[in-house]
């Protein structure tokens, strides 16, 4: 039927089912409104947490904080955040990054850290992004705003909106290129609705708790101890002129038996394995009362890698080379960008104005060209590489499981062949695809090594890692450093990959096979191999690819029964240097104990050198604190702290020879057990140090006085810098503000008493 005579034949009936319909809204409509508005009034008011003296959080509460937070961000508060100090940073990364960590600022914060001595750790800074509850549940931006906001309010902290108008009439033309105040508070009302009092208030509330976490942070006191102490440290400055006598040099016939005496050879070997037990379960290098000379034969973490490579260099055999059109295009594409320079408009003129000049293409054709040739040789190899991670992946991708619950041996059964893999690239395309295992590598290994060292993974954005953070990060080593960056954690036997050279050398996949937590040697004899990546086929394996206990055992305990020894020629060599003077003492000594005939023609003869060490400052203990909390969680933190921590002994050591009413002690030396006849044992280091001379420049009173106040400042500026990161944190917030969830069956219900433990 027609519709338009269908519609004319039953027009009445159509009206009045129109007027039915327009009936039931008008009568209905108020009705339903009011009832969704209390079904959203119910779900506003709905309380999800409590905080302080028993305050509730409420739905409603949360969503004017998550408004305030895209006003904040209307203004671009988090880039002004961005500009501030350290406060700043942290309390921007804590409200706006909504924990997507972003690699650049974190770098640019732990240079700001390091460059000003402030005393925060690593682990600080990866907690600002770790916002969850110890129950594991994760607490939005705007929650932590709402408790910042409350404490600052609590403690009393309001600016006016008159000056935060002056204050934003100055940095809005900063921050939008020229914008006034007016036209970009205009714009914020005009198209957001929001009153200005209410972006007034909102900026001065962010100010507010910056002020309060100033005010916090900034309570500590400095004494006047502490300048003068710290001032003496870092202005004094001693020199010292020696002669080391290393037991290495007398060690060669020591802790030897006769090989025809079998009581000998048993005493000896008796004597070593109580050596052995003695400081197996100390660290390398941990210098103690108990084990002041650093022996040490735990053995660290340690990793053994399976790993797929190839050399750019072999690649770009390879390669196609880019084509003049390729270079005139991508000169077309990028003229403007990339081929333009500043030149001054007088080429006699220096200093004239300078003009934008485009340089020609016959200028920059080279360049180009080399560029062009450099992306296809990464091209090739990242595609080689991402075909090597395919075909050893095949299996995984085949399991019915997900790869997060397949445990190792599922993961072992799995993982496809490295070495039929590379054999199936290597005849693909032609070149040579390097494959192997490694040994058992510790992060110092890794590190050292100059092929696996220098690998670096990308993770997402801009965000990258090194090699040895992410084989070091695997569960079995108990490490947490990646959770701030956007950078996968890797299993054992799962592909870690594509891994770049920093040095534009090599590209490689490699996976962990075999995971060691830092233990106790099995025993005296036990050995394993040290090799690393090998990218030349006629390297041969070496001896020093092996690490056995028993030869560090049998090293250390030479240079130790070697001490007596060195201890008596020190002696020897300063009697005959107060008689022959210092450097005939050193010919002598040299001709005696130097380089002998049969020795590595690559050692120095001259074993003895007159040795001089100037401007030698002493390190504070809290500096050595510092260090160690920048350094928390680092994988080589423990070595950088042994070796620092030696270097302040031997300073300490040093300048206690010199007496406090003098620069410089005479005859050295004249205080102490220290004889001018005998020379200075330095046991973290195993030698005897001959002093031909000490001196030390003081600090004047005059120039304490000029110094006292710069240095409480930035004593005071050190605190207060490094409390920000604890004022930040976000588990800090929790339990400071007292913070608790409440339970989804007792939302109406007033909380426990304030004062019972916290429960989250």
């Amino acid at each position: 039927m027609n519709l338009v005579k269908w519609f004319r034949k039953n027009n009445m009936k159509v009206m009045a089912v129109v007027i039915i319909i327009i009936m039931v809204g008008f009568v209905a409509g108020p009705l339903l409104q009011r009832l969704g508005q209390g079904g959203r009034r119910t779900s506003q008011h709905k309380t999800v947490a409590y905080y302080s003296d028993n305050k509730k959080m409420t739905n409603y509460d949360l969503a004017l904080a998550r408004q305030e937070l895209e006003i904040l961000q209307m203004l671009r508060a988090d880039d002004l955040l961005k500009s501030q100090d350290l406060r700043g940073i942290l309390l921007g990364e804590l409200l706006f990054s909504e924990q997507r960590a972003n690699p650049v600022l974190i770098n640019y914060m732990k240079q700001l850290i390091r460059k000003n001595d402030y005393r925060i750790s690593n682990e600080q800074i990866n907690d600002i992004y770790n916002r969850s509850t110890p129950s594991n549940v994760p607490i939005p931006p705007n929650m932590y705003w709402l408790l910042l906001r409350n404490e600052a309010q609590t403690a009393g902290i309001r600016i006016p909106n008159e000056n935060i108008g002056k204050l934003l009439g100055q940095v809005i033309p900063q921050l939008f290129n020229g914008l006034t105040y007016s036209q970009r508070i205009g714009a914020i009302i005009d198209q957001q609705g929001i009153p200005q009092e209410e972006i007034l208030t909102t900026f001065g509330n962010l100010l507010g708790v910056l002020q309060y976490a100033h005010l916090v942070c900034s309570n500590e006191d400095v004494t006047t101890r502490q300048i003068m102490h710290a001032a003496g440290l870092e202005n004094e400055t001693i020199d010292v002129e020696f002669v080391k006598f290393d037991p290495d040099v007398f060690a060669k016939t020591q802790g030897q038996a006769d090989p025809n005496s079998k009581s000998e050879i048993s005493n000896l070997k008796s004597e070593i394995s109580k050596h052995f037990d003695k400081y197996k379960k100390f660290v390398p290098g941990d210098v103690s009362e108990d084990n002041p000379y650093g022996f040490g034969y735990k053995l660290p973490d340690r990793a053994q890698l399976e790993y797929i490579a190839v050399k750019l260099d072999d690649v770009k055999t390879v390669a196609t080379p880019p084509t003049q059109q390729e270079a005139e295009e991508y000169y077309e594409k990028n003229r403007e960008q990339l081929f333009t320079e500043q030149i001054p408009s007088d080429p006699n003129d220096p200093n004239s104005p300078l003009i934008t000049r485009t340089r020609s293409y016959a200028e920059v054709v080279g360049v180009i060209l080399d560029q062009l040739l450099q992306d296809k040789i990464n091209s090739t190899a990242e595609k080689i590489i991402s075909e090597a991670k395919k075909l050893t992946e095949a299996g995984l991708e085949e399991a019915d499981i997900e790869l997060e619950k397949l445990s190792t041996e599922q993961f072992k059964e799995l993982a496809g062949d490295y070495k039929a893999a590379a054999k199936q690239l290597s005849e693909n395309h032609k070149i040579k695809i390097y494959t192997g295992l490694t040994g058992l590598l510790s992060a110092v290994d890794m590190q050292a090594d100059m092929n696996l060292g220098t690998l670096l993974v990308r993770g997402s954005g801009q965000s990258q890692a090194r090699l040895t953070q992410l084989v070091f990060a695997l569960d079995q080593f108990g490490r947490s450093e990646l959770e701030a960056f956007n950078v996968q954690k890797y299993k054992i036997y799962e592909n870690i990959g594509p891994a770049r050279d920093f040095l534009g050398q090599t590209m490689a996949l490699l996976r962990v096979i075999k995971a060691e937590k830092a233990s106790v040697p099995e025993s005296i004899n036990q050995t394993f191999s040290t090799r690393t990546l090998k990218l030349d086929p006629n390297q041969a394996e070496s001896d020093e690819d092996v690490y056995s206990v028993k030869e560090k055992v049998d090293e250390d305990f030479k240079k130790l029964n070697a001490m007596n020894t060195t201890k008596n020629k020190a002696e020897e060599f300063l009697e005959l240097a107060a008689k022959d003077g210092w450097d005939n003492a050193i010919d002598k000594f040299n001709k005696l104990y130097g380089q002998q005939d049969g020795e590595d023609e690559n050692d120095d003869p001259n074993v003895f050198k007159l040795q001089n060490f100037t401007g030698l400052r002493r390190i504070s203990s809290a500096a050595l604190l510092t260090l160690k909390e920048q350094n928390a969680g680092e994988l080589t933190e423990r070595l950088l702290i042994n070796q620092v921590k030696i270097q302040k002994l031997f300073i300490d050591q040093i300048y206690s020879l010199v007496p406090r009413d003098s620069d410089s002690p005479g005859v050295p030396p004249l205080i102490k057990e220290f004889k001018p006849d005998k020379p200075m044992e330095f046991k973290p280091d195993m030698s005897f140090y001959c002093l031909k001379s000490i001196s030390v420049k003081r600090l004047g009173l005059e120039e304490y006085e000029q110094l006292k106040a710069r240095r409480l400042f930035r004593e005071e500026h050190i605190q207060s810098q490094s409390l920000a990161a604890v004022h930040f944190s976000p588990k800090n917030i929790l339990k400071r503000t007292n913070f608790r969830l409440a339970e989804t069956n007792e939302e109406n219900k007033e909380p426990a008493d304030a004062n019972a433990p916290t429960k989250i």
